[in-house]
């Protein structure tokens, strides 16, 4: 199997992993931290095992739906993976500032909204060819990245490196950095996490 199908494959199976543990609701406190990561490493493991007389796994069907996830994707779900672990890392990481989250969030819903209907031809702009390496817009991202940086995001700071780094090692077969550093179901996720803290927010305010 090439390079590039199991990096991807593996992205989606820690999405499948994530999600499936996370249907089973918050961990009990009293649980070992190894618990945990054994449910969410065995799931991982089941959805790239080949099915009997297909030979393709689990992970694979959900890609060909949905493709590759992007570093972006696969670093929250890391974080969310350590954090349903009890790892410290994970959850100092995912920070607990409400403006920060939701500035988190906001940059890549606003980054999806602005490229994906360009992407498609509603204008005659299309910024999905900067990401083919375009000097310029490798150096706007390096300046976000600081920006973040400087204003304490570091999910934000962190997924641009990832997602470059990645780009510069070819981690998926797409040569678009665009597709590493966002996708459709990031985006999803983003709007529905605001919605969500939006919606809790104005029911903890006094009436």
């Amino acid at each position: 199997m090439p390079y590039t199908d199991l990096t991807g494959l593996a992205g989606i199976a820690l999405a499948a992993a994530v999600v499936l543990h996370s249907l089973s609701g918050r961990p009990n406190e009293k649980v070992k931290a190894r618990a945990p990561a054994l449910v969410l490493g065995g799931l991982f493991v089941l959805m790239l095992l080949p099915l009997p007389l297909i030979d393709l796994p689990l992970a694979g069907y959900v890609r060909g739906a949905i493709g590759d996830l992007s570093i972006t994707s696969v670093l929250l779900l890391a974080l969310v993976a350590a954090s349903r672990c009890g790892l410290e890392a994970g959850t100092a990481a995912s920070g607990s500032d409400p403006m920060r989250k939701r500035a988190s969030l906001l940059l890549p819903l606003a980054a999806g909204c602005a490229l994906y209907p360009l992407a498609l031809g509603a204008t005659q702009l299309d910024p999905y060819q900067w990401g083919f390496g375009e000097p310029w817009f490798l150096a706007a991202l390096l300046l976000v990245a600081i920006l973040a940086k400087l204003l304490r995001l570091p999910l934000v700071a962190a997924s641009i490196a990832l997602a470059v780094l990645a780009w510069v090692t070819g981690w998926y077969e797409s040569a678009n950095l665009w597709d590493y550093l966002l996708d459709p179901m990031l985006c999803l996720f983003a709007l529905g996490r605001l919605l969500a803290m939006t919606v809790t927010g104005s029911q903890k305010q006094p009436t």
